[in-house]
C-alpha cells in the first residue's frame, strides 16, 4: 500500500545502483521532486502516467503525487533526485514549476543533455563543501536548471509503447477518471476483453502498482481533497469516492495516509 515517505534529502541526492532494485512500495512526499536518470532506463509510475526514462532524461513528480520506479533489470543505474517546495526557486520561477507539473517527462536534445548534468554537478559541489552562501549558489544554479529545461526540451516528443502498455495506461486513466464509479478487477479486465488474472498481472508488471492497490490510492487522493476543501460528512466523502463502507474507507485512509479522515479534517479543512 502506498505511504507518505520523508526521505531526508537535502534538496539533491545522488544514488548509483549497481544491481537490479525495485521500489518496494508507490509513495508520496510533502515536497516536488525533479529526477534526472544519467545512466541506465527505468519505468517511472507517477499519478496515472507512465513514463519510460533513458539516460539523460529527467521527470517531475509534484508533491503528495503518489509515484514509483522500476528500473529494467540487470543494468546499472545512477540518477540525481532534486527534493524541493513551492517557494524555494521564488515566485518569479513558478512558472517554470507549472510548466512541469502540466508537463512531466522532459527529454533534452543529446547535444544538451551535458548541461543538466553540469548544473547537477555544481549544486552537489555546493551541497557538499556548504561554503558561504552555499544555499543561495544552489538556488542559483537549480533555476538555471529550469530555464534550460524550459528553453531546450523536446515538445511533443513521440513514444512507442507496446499494446499491453497502452492499455495498462488507459486503464490507469480510466480509473482515475470514473473512482467514484463501482471497478472490479473483473469488470475493467471484461473492459479491455482480458481475463482477470492476466490483466491484474499486466498492470502489477507495468506500473509496478497492484490493480486493488491504485485504485484505493486514487480514492483517498480525492477524498483528501474534499476533506481538505469542504464540510461534506464523512459518510459522504466515502460514498462520492467509491467507498460503499464508510469503516472501509477510514481503514484504508487511515493506512494510506497515517491519520483518521476526520483528524486529517481538523487539521487541514481551509474553510475553518
Amino acid at each position: 500500500m502506498p505511504f507518505y515517505v520523508d526521505e531526508g534529502i537535502d534538496f539533491i541526492q545522488r544514488s548509483t545502483r549497481q544491481k537490479p532494485f525495485k521500489m518496494d512500495d508507490a509513495h508520496f512526499h510533502d515536497k516536488h521532486e525533479l529526477y534526472y536518470l544519467e545512466k541506465g532506463k527505468t519505468r517511472y509510475f507517477i499519478g496515472d502516467e507512465i513514463y519510460l526514462l533513458n539516460p539523460g532524461d529527467l521527470v517531475f513528480v509534484p508533491k503528495g503525487t503518489f509515484h514509483k520506479t522500476n528500473p529494467e533489470e540487470n543494468s546499472v543505474s545512477e540518477r540525481v533526485l532534486l527534493v524541493f517546495d513551492d517557494d524555494f526557486a521564488g515566485a518569479e520561477y513558478k512558472k517554470y514549476i507549472d510548466e512541469l507539473k502540466s508537463d512531466k517527462l522532459v527529454k533534452l536534445p543529446g547535444e544538451q543533455v551535458y548541461k543538466i548534468r553540469e548544473l547537477c554537478q555544481k549544486i552537489e559541489h555546493e551541497n557538499k563543501h556548504r561554503n558561504t552562501d552555499f544555499k543561495e549558489m544552489e538556488k542559483l544554479y537549480f533555476r538555471q536548471l529550469l530555464i534550460t529545461i524550459s528553453r531546450y526540451r523536446i515538445k511533443d516528443s513521440e513514444e512507442s509503447f507496446s499494446p499491453a502498455f497502452k492499455v495498462v495506461q488507459d486503464a490507469a486513466k480510466y480509473i482515475s477518471q470514473n473512482y467514484a464509479e463501482e471497478i472490479t478487477l473483473e469488470s475493467i479486465s471484461a473492459k479491455y476483453a482480458m481475463s482477470a488474472g492476466y490483466f491484474s498481472k499486466q498492470f502489477k508488471s507495468i506500473t509496478g502498482v497492484g490493480l486493488i492497490e491504485y485504485l484505493n490510492l486514487t480514492r483517498i487522493t480525492a477524498a483528501e481533497k474534499l476533506l481538505s476543501e469542504t464540510h461534506m460528512p464523512i459518510t459522504r466523502i466515502a460514498m462520492e469516492c467509491g467507498f460503499n463502507d464508510s469503516n472501509y474507507f477510514a481503514a484504508v485512509f487511515k493506512k494510506i495516509k497515517g491519520i483518521t479522515p476526520k483528524k486529517f479534517s481538523l487539521q487541514n479543512n481551509i474553510l475553518g
